[in-house]
């Protein structure tokens, strides 16, 4: 299917259809060629705007010679049409005038031009910094959607600087970036994934599109603009009725020869005056609609434009995947697309706002009826598209949170999409890496959860890799859900509901101290198994901040819990004693660990997952190596302690019922 405007109302419109057409020409190429190497496709496009922009700014160069030229020319005619009169005619100057006039046409066109390839090149430079995990500070982070609260964004790095929302965002709309945010937020159901992963596939290598829907200007005041499009567009149309409409609209074709006359031939200006007051009733009679609606329009007409630029750029897109298909239809009228019909409205709102404030502009639209005109088709246009606008703006967030999906899958073809199980509670991962990471530092683990063994118990060293390991299971089920590729050999999952405690810290303004909100944030893991979903928990360094006797009893108590309302997770600690907890669960838990080593003094890890239980710790050899004076027992000792105090909590844990922890 082509999706494909048939009338050509606008410069903007025109500038989206032009450049969509030739750049897909330009990209197809480069996308074919590369289709498994995206930092070459990048690269090769990146190198051929550069070129082109080398020849615009030397175009752009001979166009300030000539405006210089011609400046220079008509102060010297102005100069001898003053000094020399009986020589040179003032007529003279339309010379340079018309000269200038009939080049300004193709200046602005190579400005235009050269500020669009500019931010074409800007979004190649930006994906390329993102191949390399660079984040530049101007990439929207997603930071207004975090919310403490959440149960996992906070700790999986969802939201902020060097977050997923930034590697992932390619959206130009407020709700485009909204969208992707709640895909980010919400647990999908199965189908819906993946369908997510169907349409993200069909728009994979539309790099011609997302340069398009780079160029686009950024746009304020969202907000109103979306008031707009969501509340006045339901409300009833108030089309002004026909005859105030009549006599405006022939008061004003009667006013442009009337204002010619005054400005050419002399005609008195009482002429202009008694249209002025002709036209009074007509305003005095709608101006309560008049209001109503500039109220309604005021100051949208940038981020109606941008809408209507976007809605464009889909517009265009070809694509032979039906899911995807079902979407750009959402955007063809009777006669009409969406994209015009955005336009126009805006086009209307911005002779509207003019209308009313502009001193100069407006005795012109009072004298010539436009106020009433202007007024009655926004309502017109109401009144035919309104019950259309709804589904273009959901149908334009929609599309844009799905082509900051593609684009990323895009970006890692070696990653896997993942399988979504709609029955089987499992989630199992092959060579799993986390995604924020750079591909070439990344270290890869693997790990099975199933109901018949539903916990993994991680230990090891401080800095060894626990929590990494837990984001990575967490990042790349937020990817799942937004219908992205996994840094993973293979990666099947159920559509849990995340719950996750790691990044866990006190409030002197709410007088809560690190325990409590550990617990707090416990308690909130637990409750959400509640739910109709089966729960996977991450818990990092569970319980920290009290002592090893009732961390050990408490942890056990939680796990237990969350165990019997069939929940699923990991959990990792560096206390050794809570590693016993597996050997009371009756093989329904795994021990796992990470470990380190220490060579010529220089602490060296591996990041590597292994099975069973750390056998030392490097709290005292990191303590000396920042040059803290420690004393290290013996090795031996040490060891023996660890594992008396390891006995010694388990039997008191198991004298205690775990009902009562």
């Amino acid at each position: 299917m082509l999706c494909r405007r048939q009338n050509r109302e606008s410069e903007d419109r025109h500038a989206v259809e032009s450049s969509m057409s030739s750049e897909n020409a330009e990209n197809s190429s480069a996308v074919d060629k590369s289709a498994n190497e995206p930092g070459r496709a990048y690269n090769d496009r990146l190198q051929e705007i550069r070129t082109e922009i080398a020849a615009g700014e030397e175009a752009d160069r001979r166009f300030v010679k000539i405006r210089t030229g011609l400046g220079l020319g008509t102060i010297l005619l102005l100069v001898l049409c003053i000094g020399e009169p009986e020589k040179v005619a003032w007529s003279w100057l339309l010379v340079p005038i018309s000269i200038f006039l009939g080049v300004l046409p193709f200046d602005r066109r190579c400005m235009s031009r050269l500020e669009r390839l500019r931010l074409m090149r800007r979004f190649h430079e930006s994906r390329l910094e993102r191949l390399q995990r660079v984040f530049s500070a101007e990439l929207a982070d997603g930071s207004e959607f975090a919310s403490e609260l959440h149960s996992w964004t906070g700790d999986l790095d969802v939201f902020g600087q060097g977050s997923l929302f930034q590697m992932l965002n390619e959206c130009r709309t407020a709700p485009g970036r909204r969208q992707l945010a709640e895909w980010m937020r919400e647990v999908p159901a199965a189908d819906q994934v993946r369908l997510r992963q169907t349409r993200a596939e069909g728009l994979k290598g539309a790099i011609g599109l997302r340069e398009s829907l780079a160029c686009i200007p950024e746009a304020s005041n969202w907000e109103a603009a979306e008031s707009v499009l969501r509340d006045w567009v339901r409300e009833p149309a108030r089309p002004i009725s026909i005859g105030i409409l009549s006599w405006s609209v022939i008061l004003g074709i009667t006013a442009i020869p009337v204002i010619i006359g005054i400005l050419v031939y002399g005609l008195a200006f009482r002429w202009l005056v008694l249209l002025l007051l002709l036209q009074s009733p007509a305003i005095a009679l709608t101006r309560n609609q008049i209001r109503r609606t500039a109220m309604a329009m005021d100051n949208v007409d940038s981020a109606l434009r941008q809408f209507g630029a976007v809605i464009g750029a889909f517009e265009q897109v070809s694509s032979d995947e039906p899911a995807v298909c079902d979407l750009l239809n959402h955007f063809h009228t009777e006669g009409d697309t969406a994209s015009s019909a955005i336009l126009r409205l805006s086009r209307l709102t911005q002779w509207l706002n003019n209308s009313l404030r502009n001193q100069f502009f407006a005795p012109v639209a009072w004298v010539t009826g436009m106020l009433v005109v202007t007024t009655h088709r926004i309502e017109s246009w109401r009144l035919r598209y309104g019950i259309d606008v709804a589904e273009w703006l959901s149908t334009v967030a929609c599309l844009e949170a799905t082509v900051s999906v593609a684009g990323y899958n895009f970006d890692h073809p070696g990653d896997v999409t993942p399988e979504i199980l709609d029955e089987e509670v499992t989630l199992q991962a092959s060579q799993l890496g986390h995604p924020l990471l750079e591909e070439s530092v990344c270290v890869r683990n693997s790990l099975t959860l199933t109901s018949e063994v539903p916990l993994m118990l991680v230990s090891g060293s401080n800095m060894s890799g626990k929590s990494t390991f837990l984001r990575s299971i967490g990042a790349s089920v937020v990817l799942t859900y937004c219908g992205g590729v996994v840094r993973a050999a293979e990666f099947r999952t159920h559509p849990f509901q995340l719950g996750t405690a790691m990044r866990v810290s006190d409030s002197l303004q709410e007088g809560r101290s690190l325990f409590f909100s550990v617990v707090q944030r416990l308690k909130s893991v637990v409750d959400l198994t509640d739910g109709d979903r089966p729960v996977l928990f991450l818990l990092d360094e569970i319980l920290h901040g009290t002592n090893s006797h009732d961390r050990r009893r408490g942890a056990e108590g939680v796990i237990r819990s969350l165990l019997e309302r069939g929940a699923l997770g990991l959990v990792t600690t560096h206390d050794l004693a809570l590693t016993r907890i597996a050997d009371s669960l009756e093989g329904r838990a795994l021990n796992c660990h990470f470990e380190d080593t220490i060579v010529d003094g220089t602490m060296i890890f591996d990041y590597t997952l292994r099975d069973g239980v750390v056998e030392r710790s490097n709290a005292i050899q990191l303590m000396q190596m920042l040059g803290l004076d420690v004393y290290a027992e013996d090795d031996s000792d040490s060891a023996a302690a660890a594992a008396a105090a390891a006995d010694d909590a388990f039997q008191d844990a198991a004298d205690t019922d775990p009902g009562q922890s």
